[in-house]
């Protein structure tokens, strides 16, 4: 077992692991068995708008995501969330499921990623994402698993994102100092706020921005593109005071729109 930082940064680096388990357990949700990895640790990213950061998915152990789309199991990691296909609303979460949630899938079943407590001392997980910027749930609610899990692996990063639409119910308590409340509509906003929660909403073109409340995400186009989430650090729940985010969604009837790569 790897006890030191240096070895475990150069096994990562020699690809002797594609990353590491965070958490392996009964979802916060449901109760189904579900995987949590982190990625992307000692390499850059190609999304433009989000930049370099350590990307985590939380995926069913035992059904391939884009086969849990299709039979609604992607609940033990997205619970109700009103994205996910299965509601065929007009809006579509962004995250194509056979790409990188798919890959990544495929390398936890061949046994390539480091077990904590197995193939490295869990304790090193802190320094392991030291100064480097974390990505909260790439794909799946980051309320599915332990609070306890992302304040351990996030207590040294430079910056975090992180969204949960599970901020009215207790799994999410947890979570309000690391996420966002993912908002659907302006009374998610104005529930969430009164609730101590900053809000990340996904506005129909039509919507207007709710002035004095939220601030257009600056990496987005309609913000100019003037950063990208790397190095922005708005969205990092209520640890910081700013004003809730918004962003247009410019392809509502297109679920290709985005891609986590």
């Amino acid at each position: 077992m790897i006890k030191d930082i240096e070895t475990l940064k150069r096994a990562l680096k020699r690809s002797e692991y594609t990353g590491v388990i965070l958490y392996e357990g009964p979802s916060k949700i449901d109760g189904k068995p579900i995987v949590a990895i982190a990625c992307r640790i000692t390499e850059a990213s190609g999304n433009i708008k989000t930049g370099a950061m350590v990307q985590t998915f939380i995926m069913r152990q035992d059904i391939a995501p884009h086969e849990a789309l299709k039979t609604g199991d992607d609940s033990s990691v997205c619970g109700d969330c009103k994205l996910r296909p299965i509601h065929k609303g007009a809006t579509r979460c962004y995250v194509r499921v056979y790409q990188a949630p798919l890959s990544v899938w495929d390398a936890y079943q061949r046994g390539r990623y480091a077990v904590p407590d197995v193939d490295f001392d869990s304790a090193l997980l802190p320094e392991l994402f030291a100064g480097l910027s974390f990505r909260i749930g790439s794909y799946g609610d980051p309320a599915s698993i332990p609070a306890n899990v992302w304040k351990t692996a996030t207590r040294k990063v430079k910056n975090r994102t992180g969204y949960t639409h599970q901020w009215n119910k207790k799994i999410g308590a947890g979570l309000k100092n690391l996420c966002m409340a993912s908002a659907d509509n302006p009374a998610d906003v104005a529930s969430a706020s009164a609730k101590g929660w900053r809000t990340f909403r996904v506005r129909k073109i039509e919507q207007e921005i709710l002035f004095g409340v939220e601030s257009i995400c600056p990496a987005s186009k309609e913000g100019g593109q003037r950063t990208q989430c790397d190095l922005c650090g708005l969205c990092q729940g209520s640890t910081i005071a700013a004003r809730n985010i918004v962003i247009a969604d410019h392809g509502l009837m297109d679920s290709r729109r985005h891609v986590i790569a």
